[in-house]
């Protein structure tokens, strides 16, 4: 077992349309594969794999001496991804293990937990669908709201991993879609509060609205929750660009007692976007470099850059 230090991390990475190269016949993943229209072939997954752990190895390494012992995932198709990354030369020595279930999304993106299994265990876990309707009032589903409960260096955590659903069709017409997302959020958090009201939870995700959002606002005060991410997009600072412009989309929330409880409690939340995350040159300097933009491979990471939380021993 690896030596603990003083201080922990904890993050969340979307890793942009993480596909294998295998056709789904459920799923409408046909673009991203050897004969799709992104010509997502087996060399380019595997240089994603590749620098996909060397970002994670270096997340939060620094300040920890170790990688996250926990780190959320968006956008990743299924367990053959997850696998393919974990046993990555960068990421084997820190045995990291994962939790994931196949949603009901279209395309097959999913969300899913890494964790240190020096570190820890698994003590229950369930994938929460997020039903929605469309105009014609015909269900379909969403991607689910991932729960996990977890022994944590000994501490009992109640941990949600979310990506609520996009803007693409524009932020006032789909704005009922993340009320419909943030208020299941709510219910699965008040049915863990019910059974324990001191619980200790972790709320993470790609939100897919920065942390001013009204039902954000509204899941925080209500559950008496933590929102470190708030303080740095008042400082203009963000994890995605979209058209020149900074979001924070990504974001991990505490219950209060990470604040003024025992055990580990909070330190700080950054975004970690070293060099090698950045695009070098040009009018998009200093943005992700995403693995596409369009159809056009660029070669890069991810579209977003990674968050992190750091926590203490107290």
């Amino acid at each position: 077992m690896r030596k603990a230090t003083q201080k922990t991390s904890i993050g969340f990475y979307n890793l942009e349309n993480f596909f294998d190269t295998y056709d789904d016949p459920n799923t409408a993943d046909d673009a991203f594969t050897p004969k799709g229209i992104m010509h997502w072939i087996k060399k380019r997954f595997q240089r994603k794999s590749k620098k996909i752990a060397y970002t994670i190895q270096h997340i939060g390494l620094e300040e920890t001496d170790l990688p996250p012992v926990l780190l959320g995932l968006a956008e990743i198709e299924n367990k053959r991804v997850l696998k393919n990354i974990v046993k990555q030369k960068n990421l084997k020595a820190f045995h990291y293990g994962y939790v994931h279930y196949d949603s009901g999304d279209r395309r097959g993106m999913d969300v899913a937990l890494l964790y240190q299994k020096d570190w820890v265990q698994i003590l229950e876990s369930k994938a929460y669908p997020l039903i929605l309707y469309n105009d014609a009032g015909e269900a379909y589903r969403s991607r689910d709201i991932l729960y996990v409960k977890a022994a944590v260096f000994d501490e009992i955590w109640h941990i949600f991993i979310n990506h609520w659903p996009s803007r693409r069709e524009g932020d006032f017409e789909s704005d009922f879609k993340r009320y419909e997302a943030a208020e299941k959020l709510s219910e699965l958090i008040d049915y863990v509060y019910y059974e324990q009201p001191d619980a200790k939870f972790v709320i993470m995700g790609d939100f897919n609205t920065d942390p001013d959002d009204p039902h954000l606002a509204e899941l925080v005060s209500n559950r008496n929750l933590w929102h470190p991410a708030f303080e740095l997009f008042k400082h203009h600072q963000g994890s995605i660009n979209h058209h020149g412009d900074w979001h924070l989309f990504d974001q991990i929330l505490f219950s209060r007692n990470f604040i003024n409880g025992t055990g580990l409690r909070y330190d700080d939340f950054k975004i970690f976007k070293p060099q090698f995350l950045k695009i070098w040159r040009g009018k998009h300097k200093n943005q992700p470099f995403r693995t596409y933009k369009g159809k056009k491979y660029q070669n890069g990471y991810s579209d977003h850059f990674p968050v992190y939380a750091l926590l203490k021993r107290n």
